[in-house]
């Protein structure tokens, strides 16, 4: 203003000076803070510049694959059917935007970005409001003002940390991203990869944990309530606290009015509907079993030949399996599974229950079914009872148990078929025996007793040892092992080169699995299908990464296998396994280790193979083992078992091949009988052609022996003691002695049927008694009594006396018992001539030779004629008298019975 004088007045001399001055110094002034300005602009913008610059230093790489998340797999049964998802760390179902319900997509944008459709990725106002309410705020809590594309970059590119460095690189990284992405691309990865707790990842799997629905069929307050999560899952999530979530959702529906996106009456609405939760998710899965193998262990190795996984590591392979969205596709039949789990796992199936703390229930289980056609594994149970932390090992795939006689079939038998080196009929010999080669063998039974000459199908059936570990030393052990190696046994020790290996002396044991493996050739005509439970494999997209393809391999000739089965069958039917009954044929195999520590049955029918074990897993002291024997698994577990395999479907019986015929032969020889076998000797069984026996049995021979001793006679047996039986000239065999278990001497049954040896003579019969002497025969008187007398003969125990008479052809005995003195009354005797024979007999029954002498017996005198009488007068005459009929004579008097002797 002018400066004015005392007087009032203004002074205009200095007025215009003033006012420039003043603008000078305005203009300096203002350069000043020009320069102070631009001098701080510059500075801040080369300081953050600076600071940008060394943000951006350590900025990850962008990369794409990185918005990619972990996604959930699941896993299907042989129909189609899911199993179970394998959730592994995140549980997250990848699904399109178009499958999310716009309430869900409204929901989201208004809670947490609702100028999301506005910005390049990320938000200058809500980061300055943000910044502005952080600086002025009182209470500590932080705003972040991120943008759902600035989330997504720090939940796939970025650390958690809240710095500015990494703020910068937040917001960097959006811009990039949105460059790239459209708006629907990268609410779609932001939508399918947000946190709801529980394991839940994503919006689909979110819904389907708190709902039980999928992301495009949940309301507008079950969406809302979903908004509302992420934000703090530990404190929003209405499994935690549902107040605190109903107070989310009215804020979300709050937003969502606000932006348009619903009306007020709709959010009103919304917040009135009942909320209905689904439930805690059951982080357990069915059929763990079965799963845990095709996850753990067949799955890893299926992915590990395939080109999108060879640079993996097994952990990485077994990480991508629960984080690739991959559908695994199995053979598990769900209802089977099922039901061999509830038969194993009922106590009452078992004769004892025991179990020490944090260890499994004892005696434990394993079980195999599997169909031989096409190797597709339909139950598969590892174990009684499964307890994660206690009890998970697979004892069906990685246990290696001592098999006992259940692999006979596959070592020996089978191959032998096959060779042609013996059928069914083929006779092997059940006696003691001593192999060498290595260390000495003293193979025994399992009864301890021994049944002499066996036909294969008799040895198999019943599970004979000793037939069996002959035939394996006929066919070789290197040979016998190779056969069982192609056929599915991986077990075997370099040291596995002995003879017991048939009865199940393995160094490592074997599987159920591979015994099943074994087993399925023979069910399937003797050709081998590889075992599998994954069927197919595709990934997210899709895409068929695997498809199994069945490997399949002819070990043994139809023929062979069908010999095999046919003998199998005998098993059932009247040899170790006759409990088995399912009401169809069946073929079994049945096996107890030594000592019967483990017990095991593997029987098929032309649908399927199951192979079963019961045992005891491994204690520090081996006494505490168990006793189980094959006879028991039988009754209460493999027959509810096979039932169940087989429930609903039509009877098979197993198809002959051809190339065989039906033969008779003796079972002792294996030859076609002669006219001496005995009856029930006489068999008929089935051969291969080539090995059809064409010799006749030898084995039986008529040999004549005594019958009061069996033995070879003397000769002194009696005449009437010599018989012809028929025998079995069964080859040598030795006896036990102190090296085999149980009681030295026994020797096979059939040893009874051979013939007496060469210097097995009657000991029965031992002397003979002299012949008799001074036999006489003398009529005493004229009643026609004759007296018989005799010297002693030496060694004589008594005497029988015959007499011959006139009307008699042929000598009869007196005396039925011989008589001991040395004379003899034959009373009585009408006059004729008569002939004795004397014969001596002594305490063994041996009789001397007879001796003979003849008497003839005379009638007695007639009486002397009367005396004469005198004459008489002559009378008159008389008319003479009709002659009398003459008188028959008189019949000649009959002999006297004799008298006793004196």
């Amino acid at each position: 203003m002018p400066k004015e004088t005392k007087e009032g007045k203004k002074d205009n001399k200095n007025s215009v000076p003033t006012k420039a001055l003043k603008k000078q110094r305005m203009k300096r002034l203002l350069l000043v803070l020009l320069i102070v300005f631009v001098i701080f602009t510059t500075a801040a913008g080369i300081t953050t510049y600076a600071a940008v610059r060394y943000y951006m230093n350590d900025l990850p790489p962008f990369d794409p694959a990185q918005l990619e998340p972990a996604r959930t797999s699941f896993l299907y049964d042989r129909d189609g059917e899911l199993v179970t998802p394998l959730m592994g760390a995140e549980n997250r179902v990848i699904v399109p935007l178009d499958d999310i319900s716009q309430h869900l997509v409204d929901a989201f944008i208004a809670i947490e970005d609702e100028r999301f459709y506005d910005h390049p990725g990320f938000d200058a106002r809500g980061i300055f409001r943000a910044f502005w309410n952080n600086l002025t705020n009182q209470t500590g809590n932080m705003q972040g003002g991120s943008t759902i594309t600035q989330q997504l970059v720090k939940n796939t590119f970025l650390t958690p940390e809240r710095t500015i460095k990494r703020k910068v690189q937040e917001v960097y990284l959006s811009y990039q991203l949105e460059r790239i992405y459209s708006k629907k691309e990268v609410l779609e990865f932001y939508l399918n990869y947000i946190f709801f707790d529980f394991n839940a990842y994503g919006v689909e799997a979110a819904a389907n944990t708190y709902f039980g629905k999928s992301a495009i069929d949940v309301t507008l307050a079950e969406a809302a309530m979903l908004a509302g999560i992420p934000n703090l899952p530990g404190k929003y999530s209405p499994y935690r606290d549902f107040e605190e979530a109903k107070k989310r959702q009215a804020l979300v529906l709050a937003s969502m009015v606000s932006t348009g996106k619903i009306t007020q009456a709709e959010a009103d609405a919304a917040k009135e509907e009942e909320i209905v939760l689904s439930g805690l998710p059951d982080r357990t899965y069915p059929h763990p079993w079965f799963v845990d193998h095709v996850v753990l262990d067949e799955v890893p190795d299926i992915l590990e030949t395939l080109p999108d996984f060879d640079n993996m590591t097994t952990s990485e392979i077994k990480s991508k399996i629960y984080t690739s969205g991959l559908h695994i596709y199995t053979t598990l039949d769900q209802k089977l599974q099922a039901s061999v789990v509830d038969v194993i796992d009922n106590p009452k199936n078992y004769r004892k229950n025991f179990r020490d703390e944090d260890k499994p229930i004892q005696p434990q289980t394993a079980v195999v079914v599997a169909e031989p056609e096409t190797g597709y594994v339909a139950a598969l149970v590892g174990g009684r009872l499964y307890e994660p932390e206690i009890n998970v090992f697979n004892r069906a795939v990685k246990g290696k148990m001592q098999a006992g006689s259940v692999l006979k079939p596959i070592i020996a038998y089978g191959p032998a078929f096959h060779e042609g080196l013996a059928s069914p009929g083929t006779v092997l010999d059940d006696a003691p025996a001593i192999f060498k080669g290595g260390a000495t063998y003293y193979p025994n039974n399992y009864d301890l007793s021994f049944r002499g000459l066996v036909t294969i199908r008799n040895a198999l059936s019943n599970s004979y040892n000793l037939p069996a570990v002959r035939l394996l030393d006929q066919l070789g052990i290197e040979k016998g092992k190779e056969y069982a190696k192609r056929m599915g046994i991986t077990s075997f020790a370099e040291k596995d080169a002995g003879l017991s290996m048939v009865v199940g002396g393995l160094t490592n044991g074997v599987s159920v699995w591979d015994t099943a493996q074994a087993f399925s050739v023979l069910a399937n005509e003797g050709v081998r299908t590889d075992f599998t439970t994954v069927m197919k494999i595709v990934d997210s997209d899709g895409n068929v990464l695997y498809e199994h393809e069945a490997k399949k391999e002819e070990i043994l000739s139809p023929q062979a296998a069908w010999l095999t089965t046919s003998v199998l069958i005998d098993t059932v039917r009247s040899g170790t396994g006759t409990g088995l009954r399912i009401g169809r044929t069946v073929a079994a195999k049945t096996g107890t280790s030594e000592y019967a520590h483990d017990a095991w049955m593997a029987a098929y029918t032309p649908q399927y193979v199951t192979v079963f074990w019961m045992g005891q897993d491994s204690w520090p002291n081996p006494k505490e083992m168990g006793i189980y024997r094959s006879f028991e698994v039988i009754p209460k577990l493999m027959n509810p078992i096979m039932k169940a395999v087989h429930d609903g479907l039509p009877k098979e019986e197993f198809k002959r091949p051809g190339g065989l015929r039906q033969v008779t032969i003796c079972n002792k020889s294996g030859l076609r009988p002669s006219e001496l076998c005995p009856k029930e000797n006489i068999v008929t069984d089935w051969f291969a052609n080539g090995t059809i026996p064409q010799g006749t049995c030898e084995m039986h021979v008529e040999v004549e022996v005594c019958s009061e001793s069996g033995l070879l006679p003397t000769e002194f047996c009696p005449l009437e003691l010599l018989e012809t039986k028929v025998f079995l000239n069964r080859p040598e065999f030795i006896k036990t002695d102190g090296r085999w278990p149980g009681r030295s001497g026994r020797q096979p049954k059939d040893a009874e049927l051979m013939p007496p040896a060469e210097d097995e003579l009657c000991d029965l019969h031992t002397s003979r008694p002299s012949e008799i002497k001074k036999l006489t025969a003398t009529q005493i008187n004229d009643e026609g009594d004759v007296v018989v007398t005799w010297e002693a003969a030496k060694g004589a125990s008594g005497y029988f006396i015959a007499r011959k008479g006139p009307a008699d052809s042929t000598f009869v005995l007196l005396r039925s018992e011989p008589i001991t003195a040395l004379k003899f009354t034959d009373p009585g005797l009408v006059p004729g001539s008569y002939s004795y024979q004397i014969t001596a007999i002594n305490a063994e029954g041996v009789k001397s030779g007879t001796v003979s002498t003849t008497v003839t017996v005379t009638p007695p005198p007639p009486p002397p004629p009367p005396p004469p009488e005198p004459p008489e007068p002559p009378e008159e005459p008389e008319e003479p008298e009709e002659p009398e009929e003459p008188e028959e004579p008189e019949e000649p008097k009959k002999p006297k019975q004799p008298d006793v002797p004196e």
